[in-house]
């Protein structure tokens, strides 16, 4: 097994940096979420389909043209043109005056942010073993994490002094400069099976449709990303509510229950992958459904709990084993489909992963949050206590934040078909590596 060079230690760090930032202009909107709410009178769906829906199905759908075109262009130059915009956009998301105009500059977040992971998961696979490809990925990967603590915890504490809006270009402003060091450091390396064009885009998916293993982690992948998302973007709103806090305390909350949690789990993920499944694929299904099985009783104990301490312990836990094996996956996917589709093949895996996640997942959490907490106030809701911004009594405040905890709880059952979905995977993976070991792709 290779050693890293110097040159890739600057192309994992500076990836994962960018990645940090990418995932802070995401999630950004998870910070600043219940003061623009209160601010606009929004509802629970409404904030759903703001913070997830309208990044995520735009995120989704471009990212596929996005990956055919990495498989013929310069790589490098797609991500770093991607981390330019999603950057401006996050920069003008903070002078949005009302909903429809911060709803498009999520949109447009999503349309730059489409253009990250699929070229970079090729990148990978050009540049590093197959038997170091999951370590590299959840590395870089880290800096989700990275991102998380930063976005919330600067986030938290420029929005509750300087306010939501300032937030916003906060987050933005440092991927413009990382984009140009992108672009002037890092070279393209050499592809793999150069002398073949990019397959059409149909053969890629009959390809990945043929690969039972593949649809199931892609599923599986995105019944986790349900949850999770789904947390991320109202764990804020949830402490704020029921428990009390500022944005800043929430913020530091989220940063220990995420941040800390994913880092920890996606590298640990990665080593035990590398270690233990390289020369036992079947593992590769196998390890994510027991992290699944472990994470749901946690998650769902951990939203029960009326004490925030034990609920931010028990969160930390089932965050852990939930994030563990994605970043695996998502490079594990890439030994299922010839070189020059890796590209296309990571943009519909992601595709899959958030539309379901942070798409329908945020949606659907928003719309039963608004629908429980008015089973618990009553049906005026909506009008009493969403109309003219702010809650309007603490009646109010009890009720959405009810509400919102049961939808939390309706949320983690969709973890038992994940667990399936990995079994699935598992049952059919090692099948499909040795076959395509076997033609020699």
């Amino acid at each position: 097994m290779r050693r890293f060079s110097g040159r890739d230690w600057w192309f994992i760090g500076l990836l994962a940096t960018i990645y940090a930032f990418n995932f802070i202009d995401r999630m950004i909107i998870a910070v600043v979420g219940e003061p623009i709410r209160q601010e606009f009178g929004l509802s629970d769906f409404q904030l759903g389909i703001m913070g997830g829906a309208a990044f995520a199905l735009f995120y989704g759908g471009i990212g596929i043209p996005i990956a055919r075109l990495a498989e013929r262009v310069n790589r490098i130059g797609v991500v770093a043109a991607a981390t330019a915009l999603w950057s401006l956009m996050t920069m003008l998301s903070g002078a949005a005056t009302g909903y429809v105009q911060l709803l498009l500059a999520r949109m447009g977040v999503g349309i730059g942010e489409a253009g990250f992971t699929p070229p970079v998961v090729s990148l990978i696979a050009d540049r590093f073993p197959p038997e170091r490809r999951a370590t590299v990925f959840s590395t870089i990967a880290v800096g989700v994490s990275v991102g998380g603590a930063i976005g919330v915890l600067g986030g938290g504490w420029i929005a509750q002094t300087y306010g939501w809006r300032w937030a916003f270009v906060a987050a933005g402003a440092p991927g413009l400069l990382l984009a140009l060091l992108l672009w002037l450091t890092i070279r393209e390396p050499v592809r793999l099976n150069a002398g073949q064009g990019a397959p059409p885009f149909g053969a890629v998916i009959r390809r990945v449709g043929r690969s039972r293993a593949f649809v199931a982690f892609t599923l599986g992948s995105g019944m986790v990303a349900l949850v999770g998302f789904g947390l991320n973007l109202f764990l804020i709103p949830l402490l704020v509510r029921r428990f009390g806090f500022n944005l800043a305390e929430a913020a530091l909350t989220f940063a220990f229950t995420f941040s800390a949690a994913t880092a920890l789990g996606g590298v640990t993920g990665g080593l035990i992958a590398d270690r233990f499944a390289a020369g036992a694929h079947r593992r590769y299904g196998y390890l994510p459904m027991l992290a699944t099985m472990l994470a749901m009783p946690l998650f769902l104990a951990a939203i029960y709990q009326d004490e925030w301490r034990i609920m931010a312990v028990l969160l930390f836990g089932s965050t852990f084993c939930l994030y563990a094996f994605l970043p695996t996956i998502m490079t594990v996917t890439q030994r299922l489909v010839e070189p020059r589709m890796r590209a296309t093949a990571a943009a519909i895996h992601a595709f899959g992963q958030t539309v379901f996640g942070l798409g329908l997942g945020s949606a659907f959490l928003g719309y039963m949050s608004d629908l429980l907490a008015t089973a618990r106030y009553g049906t005026r809701y909506a009008q009493e206590c969403l109309g003219g911004g702010a809650h309007a009594s603490t009646i109010c405040e009890e009720a959405a934040g009810t509400g919102l905890q049961q939808a939390l709880l309706l949320l983690g059952l969709f973890l038992l078909l994940a667990i399936l979905c990995y079994w699935l995977a598992a049952r059919s993976i090692a099948g499909e590596i040795a076959m395509i070991e076997r033609d020699g792709r």
